[in-house]
């Protein structure tokens, strides 16, 4: 068949047929199409290891993939995207028989269902008193976070709390719903950094109520962020969402604690991450820092702020503080460990110098123990010795 038969054929093709869509390569994806098809990825890599989709009443990791699964699958646009992807057949849907109204009315052999013609409209609502319950204006979409690269290290560092069991989920209750906070919502990692404090007074039959509203500034790890109603993301934490408790440190060990107990912030401890050989060769080397809100956010900017070296942290230590002076605590460990400070010469990205004063050399457990004893009020009765690497008794 020659070239002008084929033209002939082409243009006769009046419903276009015979069109066929250009494939996407990888170029041409979006960063969103990207890490869609990543995440499915890891899908498809747990489907291969366990030969059976990821379960919702499995273990954290298998719980996250199955709600992210079930995610994909109840957004059509999401299933086109990644149906050539799809290579077990995981994103198919049960086709279920549409049943109309007079399939109904002809399966009714009692005639239950034949009721005399009135005039009554059912549209008109008689009893129905109009609520008074404010819906919000409207519910965000989510879109690309462009500063994402200041908080992939805190993500990163949540995810590896909750696996090794130092951040565990937890039931969600409203009272967590602050910011600073960490959440699961429909299997995806979030953390709600902001929210607007708006009360609003709401009057019902049963009496007034005051009730919290306002935007939020929530970033996913997926890369995206949303500034939702603060009573949107509630309801959707109640519905399919789960909280995330504070780091836990099983080391240390916790009194009792009361109702009538405040805690007042936490002692962290953190090691460098720097690759420079300076600070690597420096065994035993630890900040020793407080904050009163969560530690993970605190140093989620790490690699840009000259008291962490410039350079990213892992969290060692923290230490929850009940009815003390958070800030006369982290004073009094510097004091204890001042013979074994370490001063660095730091400069910013605009060069401007830094001299960081945190730093200390000595092994995790003592440091740890020093804390128990200022706590206790016993620290005058011992020193530390940097020769021998261990409390001594004075």
């Amino acid at each position: 068949m020659n070239k002008k038969k084929f033209d002939d054929i082409f243009a006769q093709d009046s419903l276009g047929l015979l069109e066929v869509e250009e494939n996407k390569s990888v170029k041409s994806r979006t960063p969103k199409e990207q890490r869609l098809i990543n995440s499915f990825e890891e899908i498809n890599n747990f489907y291969e290891e366990y030969d059976r989709e990821p379960l919702l009443g499995g273990a954290i990791n298998e719980f996250m993939l199955a709600s992210r699964l079930q995610g994909i699958k109840d957004d059509p646009k999401k299933v086109k995207e990644l149906l050539p992807f799809d290579f077990y057949d995981l994103l198919k849907h049960e086709e279920s028989k549409s049943i109309t109204v007079e399939d109904i009315l002809v399966d009714d052999p009692l005639n239950l269902l034949d009721v005399e013609e009135t005039d009554d409209n059912i549209y008109t609502l008689k009893y129905v008193k109009k609520t008074d319950r404010i819906r919000p204006d409207y519910i965000s979409r989510r879109n690309i976070c462009k500063n994402f690269s200041e908080y992939e290290a805190m993500f990163k560092t949540v995810h590896e709390n909750l696996k090794n069991g130092t951040r565990k989920l937890t039931v969600f209750k409203e009272k967590d719903l602050i910011p600073g906070r960490f959440f699961v919502l429909r299997g995806v990692l979030l953390y709600l950094e902001q929210a607007e404090n708006n009360e609003q007074m709401l009057n019902y039959d049963s009496g007034t109520r005051i009730r919290k509203d306002g935007r939020t500034r929530i970033i996913f790890d997926n890369g995206t962020e949303s500034d939702m109603l603060y009573r949107s993301l509630y309801k959707a934490l109640l519905k399919d969402g789960f909280g995330v408790s504070e780091f836990e440190s099983e080391v240390v060990e916790e009194k009792e604690i009361s109702e009538l107990d405040v805690q007042n912030g936490y002692i962290y401890v953190l090691s460098s991450m720097s690759m420079d050989k300076e600070i690597r060769n420096l065994e035993n080397l630890y900040k020793v820092g407080y904050c009163s809100g969560d530690v993970t956010a605190r140093i989620r900017n790490a690699s840009n702020e000259p008291t962490y070296l410039m350079n990213d942290v892992k969290i060692e230590l923290i230490v929850r503080c009940f009815n003390l002076n958070v800030k006369e605590l982290e004073t009094t460990i510097h004091r204890f460990f001042r013979e074994v400070n370490v001063e660095f010469e730091v400069h910013d990205s605009e060069g401007k110098i830094y001299y960081p004063r945190e730093w200390f050399i000595a092994p995790l457990p003592v440091i740890e123990e020093s804390i128990q004893l200022i706590v206790d009020e016993k620290s005058k009765e011992y020193k530390y010795n940097s020769d021998l690497q261990m409390l001594v008794k004075r």
